[in-house]
């Protein structure tokens, strides 16, 4: 590469980290760009608080019932509510973390890209634009998660979506918040007078929140996990790195 491509090549990439650093930045931050990952991020941030507020109120309406057959499972209830409120923190984690990652790739990791690919250019150095390449991809990769990882979350979220709905309504017809209340009352007689059947509709309820947090942990905290171990993977196999483990060998010889 000759002297004026060097200079054009240098120019455009000071142009790039320019409108890197401007305008994609600006872009990136707005969420007015990120309307559809932050609206199904929403989504499953209501869900999950009904689910927490129905664990909770559920398990207050069983504590209310005679009898302590049913205290057992109004416990394990209530316990679920602390796990209900981790996902919570995931996904507003998640969904902050939306703006912040394109901020961090386009305000910083692309301009330093451009910056060592222009000193590998003009110094002849290849390691500078190795390292170029490598940050540029990390920016893609840091770009990429979390929309791709919503995107497989709501994959599998989507089966278990009807399910997680009828959790939501079961816990509306138990826990209700007027227990001076006919309905109310009439409950906790027909749970009084089938203790048996109470046990077995009670355990039904703790089986449907447990399925319900299962699908929550696994769509909103294991997910975005392996995604992130999947574009490191792959960054790996890009560049070359050798996972494989090296034994070594072990030399024979007799000794005189």
């Amino acid at each position: 590469m000759n002297t004026r491509r060097k200079v054009l090549f240098v120019l455009a990439l000071i142009l790039v980290a320019v409108l890197s650093m401007s305008k994609l930045a600006d872009w990136a931050t707005d969420p007015a760009n990120h309307t559809h990952s932050i609206s199904e991020i929403d989504e499953k941030i209501t869900t999950v608080m009904e689910l927490t507020a129905g664990a909770t109120a559920t398990s207050a309406a069983i504590s209310f019932l005679p009898d302590d057959q049913c205290t057992p499972i109004a416990q394990e209830i209530a316990e679920l509510a602390k796990y209900f409120l981790i996902v919570l923190s995931a996904l507003y984690l998640e969904k902050y973390l939306i703006t912040v990652t394109g901020f961090i790739a386009f305000k910083f990791l692309i301009p330093i890209a451009c910056l060592l690919l222009g000193i590998g250019v003009l110094a002849k150095k290849d390691a500078f634009s190795i390292m170029a390449g490598k940050i540029a991809v990390g920016a893609a990769v840091i770009v990429l998660m979390v929309p791709t990882s919503i995107l497989v979350s709501d994959l599998i979220y989507e089966s278990y979506e009807s399910n997680i709905d009828e959790t939501i309504e079961s816990a509306k017809d138990v826990a209700i918040e007027n227990t001076d209340s006919t309905e109310y009352n009439q409950l906790v007689q027909w749970l009084t007078d089938s203790i048996g059947q109470a046990r077995d509709y009670v355990s039904g309820l703790l089986t449907h929140f447990i399925e319900a947090l299962a699908v929550m942990i696994v769509t909103s905290c294991i997910i975005p996990i392996l995604v992130l171990l999947l574009f490191i993977w792959m960054i790996k196999l890009i560049f070359g790195v050798d996972m494989s483990v090296k034994i070594p060998r072990i030399k024979r010889g007799i000794k005189v």
